[in-house]
């Protein structure tokens, strides 16, 4: 089983899993299950064997931070934890970055869940932070540190 995690620059090749009714559950009221074009998001592809199965948005959120969110289908579940922490060691090679943050909109147990197991550690929640379905949810706030990181290594 070969697992790799590459930059997409074809946000098309996104187009697929953002289809996927698995990942479009966690969407927003207000943006369409879309990629995101800004120079501060750029993805990383999962890929089991050579098949696209997933992807990492990183998103530049200050000098020394990034936001992480998985966007993997129902058939990457088996590879997920690798895959995450594939993604956390190329978060983490660039020695500017001193900590991951990721957010989880309320009722998405099994993406917390899948967090704490990758090392993130529960921080708080920002409170009616988003409309889903039409009703306001908390978004749980998780972060990883470098030390957290290179302790979990």
């Amino acid at each position: 089983m070969l697992l790799e995690l590459h930059p997409l620059s074809d946000q098309g090749a996104l187009a697929p899993l953002f289809l996927d009714p698995y990942i479009a559950r966690v969407g927003h009221d207000d943006r369409p299950a879309a990629p995101i074009a800004h120079p501060h998001v750029r993805y990383l592809g999962a890929y089991v064997d050579g098949d696209l199965v997933g992807a990492f948005m990183v998103v530049e959120s200050g000098y020394v931070e990034v936001d992480v969110h998985a966007l993997l289908a129902r058939r990457a579940l088996p590879h997920s934890r690798d895959l995450g922490r594939m993604c956390l060691a190329h978060v983490f090679a660039d020695p500017a970055i001193e900590r991951a943050t990721a957010y989880v909109i309320d009722g998405l147990g099994a993406a917390r869940n899948y967090c704490r197991k990758l090392g993130f550690k529960d921080e708080g929640a920002r409170r009616m932070a988003c409309r889903q379905n039409g009703r306001l949810l908390d978004v749980h706030i998780l972060g990883m540190t470098r030390k957290d990181w290179k302790e979990s290594q």
